[in-house]
């Protein structure tokens, strides 16, 4: 997760906290006080989604490098961090070097199978190909 989208949660989470926190309640039968428990059953279900979804991620991450003599990509890394559950579908990117020297290309493949691919209309079909092979 990066940092950015981590201190932006961790930031709610504070506010949400010190909000129910400054609500003094001089009436015990006060109609503010089920909204209160709403709030910190909130904060509570999205602690734990955090943590939840960390676990059962599965993701994959390949870098293919090319090769010049053979006009050809060649899978260099292929790690994985499957720590999630056997039968939850895995996340999958894959980057290619760039023989040009520019922006590497990426072919992103998400949980539902719908796939992404961040190259010139020359390279696709090329690229799918790649990937489709070695998943």
């Amino acid at each position: 997760m990066k940092k950015s989208h981590l201190f932006l949660i961790i930031f709610l989470i504070i506010f949400s906290l010190s909000g129910w926190a400054q609500n003094k309640h001089k009436n015990p039968h006060n109609s503010n006080h089920f909204s209160c428990q709403k709030n910190m059953s909130f904060t509570g279900g999205l602690v734990a989604g955090l943590f939840l979804n960390e676990l059962t991620t599965n993701k994959r991450q390949m870098y293919f490098a090319y090769n010049y003599n053979k006009n050809k990509w060649r899978l260099k890394k292929d790690f994985s961090n499957s720590h999630g559950l056997g039968f939850l579908n895995q996340t999958v990117v894959a980057r290619f070097e760039n023989p040009n020297g520019g922006r590497d290309f990426f072919v992103r493949i998400n949980k539902r199978g719908n796939w992404f691919i961040d190259a010139p209309k020359r390279l696709r079909k090329v690229l799918k190909h790649k990937v489709k092979k070695h998943l």
